[in-house]
């Protein structure tokens, strides 16, 4: 006789049998659990392989399951937990010996999951595996939006925007998983744009009529883009379509409202603190090039060295696309002349950035420029208390110097990267050209730096 010794199988007394396998750790902290175990009805011979079989399958899927949920912001919703278990119940009923055809193959696989007090759902995939699929609930069309709207090139805040806007929906609406898309009324529109005209901020203070309105932005966007993909035209209707925002107390504040230039004392107090010894001299230079040239943040911290002209008629910095840094907007792509400290500062990180492709290799990565603005903001914050004094205040200055010293606004927006009036100014004029004026106005503003 031939002995079959199954892996992941325990002997128990009076001969019964039990599977049991140890989960990966991050699966046993979700589940609860540490192992898989089930008692098996088989003893022996071909029945015993085929259950054993069968249990792998399902552990693997269980597994598979776990980690696709954890990877998902507050796991899968029924309609995805429904697909698991068709593909789940397929493996398993392909993995069946000796039945006669599927309907059979899937009778067995049937009664085996009754038998061990299997997932409902799995076992109505096995059994009825032409069942109406649950309905799309707003989780669904979360990961939807997320497959086909969403890219690489909108960077992290874009991503923290829409996971910021699934806990709002969910603290006001209830369950994303339950939340299905053809229950979605008007009164739930209201209902989360009020609670979000009520939220507070870390600090305190309410969110502001702008951000209320981008995220109620992003939802609208959510729900059109699931009812287009699902094909739920005439079942689900979108409830966020012209939703007033029903302020009261003024006109929205947008983010250029929210910020204030540095004043003269404060602007003289971060230069000597830029300039002084610093942990990570990178950000003095950081500093220095926004304050000198009103560049956003992400379009300095995410310079190649090839993007710094030096040793030229008309210093400058180039402002581009590439792999490693994706810019606001079209518009956001030129040249910015290098003026005064600015033009210092670029010769010193061209110094320091020898060998490297990026100008700030240390923050070559898609948060760096977030790690820049919070280290920068660590430094402003001895210098000024005043929660409308930010790094991109920097902006705000540099705007105000254009306007002081009488610059063209065409030349302002060129260099500030704003959208340009006329087809005129958006193209024609060679890119010398433009620089020239650019250089004349920059070094205009900075006749007017303290």
């Amino acid at each position: 006789m031939v002995l079959l010794k199954l892996k992941y199988v325990d002997e128990l007394s009076g001969g019964r049998k039990r599977f049991r396998r140890r989960f990966p750790k991050a699966v046993a902290e979700a589940l609860g659990a540490e192992f898989f175990q089930v008692p098996m009805v088989a003893r022996e011979g071909g029945a015993l392989v085929t259950e054993h079989a069968l249990l792998l399958k399902r552990f693997e899927f269980l597994v598979a399951k776990e980690k696709r949920k954890l990877s998902t912001i507050g796991g899968l919703s029924p309609r995805e937990k429904w697909k698991d278990a068709l593909k789940q119940a397929e493996t398993l009923i392909a993995g069946v010996v000796g039945a006669a055809d599927e309907m059979d193959a899937r009778d067995l696989v049937a009664d085996e999951l009754q038998r061990n007090g299997s997932d409902s759902m799995l076992y109505r995939a096995v059994a009825t595996p032409d069942a109406v699929p649950p309905e799309v609930t707003f989780r669904d069309a979360v990961e939807i939006y997320r497959k086909e709207r969403m890219n690489d090139a909108q960077g992290r805040n874009q991503k923290n925007r829409l996971d910021r806007v699934c806990r709002r929906v969910e603290d006001a609406l209830g369950s994303l998983e339950g939340l299905t898309l053809v229950g979605l009324k008007r009164e739930h529109a209201r209902k989360l744009r009020d609670d979000m005209l009520n939220a507070t901020k870390q600090n305190g203070e309410k969110l502001a009529a702008s951000s209320v309105r981008r995220e109620l932005d992003m939802v609208r966007a959510i729900v059109a883009t699931a009812i287009r993909e699902f094909d739920l035209q005439g079942r689900a209707r979108n409830p966020f379509d012209e939703l007033d925002l029903g302020k009261k107390d003024g006109a929205p504040e947008s983010e250029w409202e929210k910020r204030d230039p540095l004043p003269k004392d404060v602007l003289l107090a971060m230069r000597k603190r830029m300039k002084g010894k610093l942990r990570e001299p990178a950000l003095g230079l950081i500093w220095r090039l926004l304050e000198g040239t009103g560049c956003r943040g992400a379009e300095v911290v995410g310079l190649r060295v090839e993007d710094v002209k030096v040793n030229v008629e008309y210093p400058h910095i180039k402002v581009t696309w590439h792999e490693d840094r994706r810019l606001k907007t079209k518009v956001s792509n030129r040249l910015v002349p290098l003026v005064g400290d600015a033009l210092e500062a670029a010769k010193e990180a061209l110094e320091r950035a020898q060998g490297e492709t990026l100008l700030f290799a240390r923050y070559g990565y898609e948060a760096g420029p977030d790690a820049v603005s919070q280290a920068l903001m660590k430094h402003l914050r001895k210098e000024t208390s005043n929660r409308r004094h930010v790094v991109y205040s920097l902006r705000h200055n540099m705007k105000d110097l254009l306007v002081a010293a009488g610059v063209p606004q065409r030349d302002e927006n060129r260099i500030l990267g704003h959208s340009l009036g006329g087809v005129g100014d958006r193209f024609y004029g060679g890119d010398e050209a433009k620089l020239k004026a650019a250089t004349d106005a920059m070094r205009l503003a900075h006749q007017g730096l303290p």
